[in-house]
């Protein structure tokens, strides 16, 4: 994948951040099956490292043994070529990071879906828990495959309108926070943590 430099992001903390904040990611295997699964940091790992599973029934699940390509999806959108104060082409701004790794499956699969499942219940009110299943819990994690993947290779891009004078810029955000077929407050917000 081709990137302008003014959209490379090489640091490490910012990929982290990636997949801290979008974590739904797009699991592609060398033979080109793709499935599309929460993985999570591994906080603990050295350099870029996430865990993940995917459920045995899925055809992807038979490629886990080689190398895969993961996509997480930041906040994205269409930039209208009528916001602009010069004459130029629409485009479409994104937050986007690629890894490359080969993943090591895990013996007991437990461990991820109690971590990923008490990741994402942290956040509601009274949360659920794989413990109310008792036995059953156990027994469902027969059903998928558990993974850790240390990225190889990864590459981050945050398309922002960078590479637009600051006056641009402006309308870009002026005309994703206006109310409209293209409002866009995530990618706005995005587009202001690039600018700071």
């Amino acid at each position: 994948m081709r990137i302008k430099d003014e959209f490379r992001a090489d640091d490490l903390e910012t990929a982290r951040a990636i997949v801290r904040a979008h974590p739904f990611a797009t699991i592609v295997t060398a033979g080109l099956r793709a499935t599309h699964m929460p993985c999570l940091l591994d906080e603990a790992g050295d350099g870029l490292v996430v865990l993940g599973h995917v459920a045995r029934a899925d055809p992807a699940c038979e490629q886990l043994d080689g190398p895969l390509l993961i996509v997480f999806h930041g906040p994205h959108g269409y930039v209208s070529g009528s916001w602009y104060g010069e004459e130029t082409i629409p485009t479409w701004n994104h937050v986007t990071l690629h890894m490359r790794g080969t993943p090591q499956i895990l013996e007991d699969p437990m461990p991820v879906l109690r971590r990923t499942v008490d990741h994402f219940e942290a956040a509601v009110a009274q949360p659920w828990s794989l413990d109310r299943l008792d036995d059953r819990g156990r027994g469902m994690a027969e059903y998928v495959f558990s993974f850790r993947v240390a990225a190889e290779a990864w590459h981050a891009e945050l398309k922002l309108s960078q590479d637009k004078p600051p006056p641009e810029q402006a309308r870009v955000l002026a005309g994703l926070e206006h109310p409209g077929p293209y409002a866009n407050t995530p990618l706005a917000a995005a587009m202001r943590a690039a600018r700071s």
